[in-house]
C-alpha cells in the first residue's frame, strides 16, 4: 500500500471544492425553511445537483491523479464505487417514488413487492408519526453548523432569526466561535 501523502496542489483544489460543496449543502437545508417556500422546488434541486457535480469534480480529480501515479483500472473502479453509480437523466426510479408515498401516506404498494414495502417504510421512517421525527442531536448540529458557517462567511448573522429557536440558538454559538480574535494591543 502506498503511503504517500496527497500532493499539496490537489489537496487545496479537493479542499476548495469540498468547501463548495458544503455552502451548496447549506443552501439546500435554507431552502427547506417556510420563508422561501415559493421557490423550494427550483432551487433545493438545483443546489443539491450543484453539490453532486462538485462532488464529481474532487472525485475525479483524485481518481485522475490516482491513474496518472498507475493504480489499476480495476482497483480505481472498485474505490469509485463504479456499480453504485445511476444517472440523474433516468429521473426517479421506483424506489424514489415508494419512498415518497410513505412519506405522504399515499397507499401502500401491492403486498407481493418486498423491495416496494422497504422503500415505503423507509418514507413511513421520515413522515411526522415515524421513527425520524424526534429530534436527532448531530443532526441539529449539522445543520446549526452549517447555518452558522454560511452566515458567518455572509454577514449575516440576521438570517439566522428565519430558524428554529434551538437551531438559531446553536448557529449564532457556531458563528461566535468564528470570530478572529483581535490581536492584544501593548
Amino acid at each position: 500500500m502506498e503511503d504517500s501523502q496527497m500532493p499539496e496542489p490537489l489537496r487545496q483544489a479537493v479542499h476548495q471544492l469540498v468547501s463548495e460543496v458544503v455552502m451548496n449543502c447549506q443552501e439546500v437545508l435554507r431552502y427547506t425553511e417556510p420563508d422561501l417556500a415559493r421557490d423550494w422546488k427550483r432551487m433545493t434541486l438545483i443546489r443539491a445537483t450543484d453539490a453532486s457535480d462538485t462532488m464529481d469534480t474532487a472525485t475525479m480529480l483524485i481518481a485522475a491523479y490516482c491513474q496518472h501515479t498507475g493504480m489499476a483500472l480495476d482497483t480505481l473502479a472498485s474505490y469509485l464505487q463504479t456499480r453504485q453509480q445511476r444517472s440523474r437523466a433516468a429521473g426517479p426510479r421506483d424506489a424514489e417514488r415508494h419512498e415518497v408515498a410513505g412519506m405522504l401516506g399515499t397507499p401502500r404498494p401491492a403486498d407481493d413487492d418486498q423491495d416496494a414495502q422497504m422503500w415505503f417504510s423507509v418514507g413511513q421512517g421520515y413522515a411526522g408519526d415515524g421513527l425520524m421525527s424526534e429530534p436527532d442531536e448531530q443532526r441539529l448540529f449539522t445543520e446549526a453548523c452549517l447555518h452558522g458557517l454560511r452566515a458567518k462567511l455572509c454577514n449575516d448573522l440576521g438570517s439566522l432569526d428565519r430558524l428554529p429557536p434551538e437551531m438559531a440558538a446553536m448557529a449564532r454559538r457556531v458563528a461566535e466561535c468564528l470570530e478572529v480574535p483581535e490581536p492584544a494591543t501593548a
